[in-house]
């Protein structure tokens, strides 16, 4: 199948089909940290349900990320009402433009991406943990700070430490806990799992095993999980929605 195939077939969608759940979920998360802080539920329960909301919302930012751009609303708050990460986070643009290079830079010394694809995954692991972290450094280092991303980054800094202040000790705790896991987990997953081997470089991968799966659909969703095991069909036609790769994958196997 061809690119010019590809794109007639599976059009990428419009990036306003993932803006209001990516901000559904982001809502989610932060509710759960202010029932977990209140003491409305315990916070290792609201502290669970926080990490789910955080990696679903992963998902759909990094469905928008590849969405078609030109079918985007002028301004929605999902890229403006981010799950901080971190005191030191860059915006949605930035994290778009960085995520893209990886795509353009795929294993090279170039990729944003390079150390959290360590072939340790202790390595990996650790890199993915910090990866609010790397990926400012990086952009900056080879993108500079213009005033604007500066700005947004003196916001998240001022929020980060405003939603710690509230939370207290045990808050901050939580709140750190649920960002790292979550974040770091689904950065593992996107940049060490799904490039090694076992999936890499295959048209048709092998499955999760069956409970698995459903834990994972149950869990995540069913999009993250194809993505998941065909993140080498992503990476060859990066625009077409997650849930069209088993479909590409059937279609090539049997070109």
């Amino acid at each position: 199948m061809s690119e010019q195939q590809a794109w007639a077939l599976y059009p990428p969608d419009p990036a306003s089909r993932y803006e209001t759940p990516m901000l559904l979920y982001a809502i989610g998360f932060y509710a759960c940290y202010a029932v977990g802080v209140a003491g409305l539920a315990p916070m290792w329960a609201a502290g669970v349900l926080g990490v789910i909301f955080l990696v679903r919302y992963f998902n759909q930012a990094h469905e928008m990320i590849h969405a078609d751009t030109k079918r985007e609303r002028g301004w929605h708050p999902a890229r403006m009402m981010l799950i901080i990460m971190g005191p030191i986070y860059i915006g949605y643009r930035e994290l778009r433009e960085s995520h893209l290079l990886h795509h353009r830079e795929e294993g090279s010394p170039r990729d944003p991406d390079l150390l959290m694809m360590s072939e340790s995954p202790a390595k990996a692991a650790l890199w993915c943990l910090l990866q609010p972290e790397l990926s400012t450094v990086d952009y900056i280092q080879r993108f500079g700070l213009p005033p604007k991303l500066a700005a947004r980054m003196v916001v998240h800094a001022v929020i980060f430490a405003a939603l710690m202040w509230l939370g207290g000790w045990w808050g901050a705790l939580m709140y750190n806990v649920m960002t790292r896991v979550g974040n770091g987990v689904a950065f593992f997953v996107f940049a060490w799992v799904v490039h090694m081997p076992w999936l890499w470089g295959q048209v048709r991968p092998p499955r999760l095993p069956g409970w698995l799966a459903r834990i994972w659909v149950l869990l995540v969703s069913w999009d993250n999980l194809v993505g998941i095991r065909f993140h080498f069909l992503h990476h060859v036609f990066p625009h077409i929605p997650d849930r069209h790769l088993p479909e590409v994958s059937r279609r090539l196997a049997f070109d």
